[in-house]
């Protein structure tokens, strides 16, 4: 079986991260043989591990996310390549792919696209439905990585033939969380002592993710409280600036990409995810794989996983989060259970159930060709 996964590319976001941790272990299935294609090699972070595990990543010449052209050296790369499965992961690239497919006439493969996230600003706009039903269509499978994801999207394309779609969530290396090996926290900032109190945040600076909200809540927590902030992105300035305006900057630690997220995650003792909507949040399960209690914002995708195991907050509620924050600070049992329910609800996500589901998926394709 001749795998083809195309991404726009290998920045620091989380389903680019979920490429780079399920491939090679698709890969590693015997009879599998899984390639890459990006559009850009823009921001790439992953691509070296993959390389390193035998993973053929190629990137197409005219590394523009936006560019037309993109449609026909894809689907040239499709039929040279004589792909069996091809699986497309985020916008743009999925308009491209499903456009090279329509024109793709004789030994076409099958199409599959993975949908990462509970909301777009395309649904913003009702004009553009008609568009991405046909856009969709290019698709034999639509894999939702959340029932919520699922929901919002057949809700938005009202689709003819709901069997096209499936849910198969998102998972992690739970055990790389489990047995990380924790910092000293001054190896990490020199002015930190065993007694200051760390909360982390993993996430790329968008709109979605909304680091604003956490960053105020540090106003209303005690001083010796820091916040680490890991991840890029272009709202990681106005978050800087905001810091410094409300006075907590000397509080507030902006580590930019990390690939030590595991040993990071170990060392902390509360992890904040305060999106504004999300698909199936990576980091959050991280969080709790690696054994801390976990506060999320009650939007899509998060409380589903949260519910029952960490504590939640509404959307954009900083006073609600700091109290939340102060209490598992001040309560040593409910911190203590809170992490214990959050790790074991981490076990559900794991990296290896969710390729075995992908791999399910593909076979089950390729023999209805």
């Amino acid at each position: 079986m001749k795998i083809l996964h195309i991404i726009n590319n290998l920045g620091s976001g989380g389903a680019e991260k979920l490429i780079e941790e399920s491939l090679h272990l698709m890969n590693s299935i015997e009879g599998v043989e899984v390639n890459l294609l990006l559009l850009t090699d823009e921001n790439n972070v992953f691509d070296k591990i993959l390389k390193e595990c035998g993973i053929n990543v190629d990137i197409i010449p005219h590394k523009k996310l936006y560019s037309p052209a993109n449609i026909f050296y894809i689907r040239k790369y499709i039929i040279k390549g004589k792909y069996d499965i091809v699986h497309v992961h985020l916008f743009p690239a999925f308009y491209w792919v499903s456009l090279a497919a329509k024109l793709i006439f004789k030994n076409k493969p099958k199409f599959v696209y993975t949908e990462h996230s509970t909301h777009n600003r395309r649904r913003e706009k009702s004009y553009l439905r008609p568009l991405e039903k046909f856009i969709y269509n290019s698709y034999d499978k639509i894999i939702s990585i959340s029932q919520q994801t699922e929901d919002n999207l057949i809700r938005w394309l009202k689709p003819k033939d709901p069997k096209k779609f499936i849910v198969i969530e998102n998972g992690v290396d739970i055990e790389k969380f489990i047995n990380a090996k924790p910092y000293n926290k001054s190896e990490i900032d020199s002015e930190f002592t065993n007694d200051t109190k760390l909360i982390c945040m993993v996430g790329r600076f968008t709109e979605a993710k909304d680091q604003a909200t956490l960053i105020k809540a540090m106003k209303k927590v005690s001083d010796n409280v820091h916040l680490l902030l890991v991840g890029e992105g272009p709202l990681k300035e106005t978050n800087e600036d905001l810091a410094k305006e409300i006075g907590v900057k000397d509080r507030v630690h902006f580590l930019g990409f990390r690939n030590d997220i595991p040993r990071i995650l170990k060392t902390i003792d509360i992890f904040v995810l305060s999106s504004n909507w999300e698909g199936l949040p990576l980091a959050l399960v991280e969080g709790m794989a690696a054994g801390k209690p976990v506060i999320g914002s009650n939007a899509p995708g998060i409380k589903e996983v949260l519910t029952g195991a960490g504590l939640l907050f509404p959307v954009g509620n900083s006073d609600e989060l700091s109290r939340k924050i102060n209490e598992l600070f001040c309560e040593k049992s409910k911190y203590e259970e809170i992490s214990k329910k959050c790790q074991e609800r981490a076990k559900i996500y794991s990296l290896e159930r969710m390729v075995e589901g992908y791999v399910n998926i593909y076979t089950e394709l390729l023999k209805s060709k």
